[in-house]
């Protein structure tokens, strides 16, 4: 039997294909809507409901509370809220200036000075995990 090794190891993780797994990961909502996690550029909440505006156009929209949706989307380490009724994809994140993050469907979201330093601290560890991981996926 061959020793454990980092190699078998990578080749072993190569075959579950995780990127592929991470890409389809969906959350289910309270009312029985899913949505695929990476498929959201941000989420915001307005008149009672959550839309979650996506790369392809299809926004999804959720008659729920944000307080059950943030904890949701912000379990995962690539999701953040800058401001209040807002919710980021930072792998959607097209620029970021000190107080706005410019996503990649154009939007402008603000970032609000109460929260800046910990989002900009989030936002710079999601970057350098990316990059400590070949880069952008």
């Amino acid at each position: 039997r061959k020793p454990f090794s980092v190699n078998r190891f990578k080749e072993m993780l190569d075959r579950l294909n995780l990127e592929k797994m991470e890409l389809s990961r969906v959350i289910k909502l309270p009312d029985e809507q899913s949505v695929v996690l990476r498929n959201i550029v941000f989420a915001d909440f307005a008149s009672h409901c959550v839309t979650f505006h996506s790369k392809s156009g299809d926004d999804v929209v959720s008659r729920v509370s944000f307080a059950e949706v943030e904890p949701m989307l912000c379990a995962h380490s690539y999701f953040c809220s800058p401001s209040k009724g807002v919710v980021v994809n930072f792998y959607e994140v097209a620029a970021q200036s000190d107080n706005v993050f410019v996503m990649s469907d154009g939007t402008r979201i603000p970032i609000s000075r109460r929260k800046a330093k910990d989002v900009s601290e989030a936002y710079a560890g999601f970057r350098f995990e990316l990059l400590r991981n070949g880069g952008a996926r």
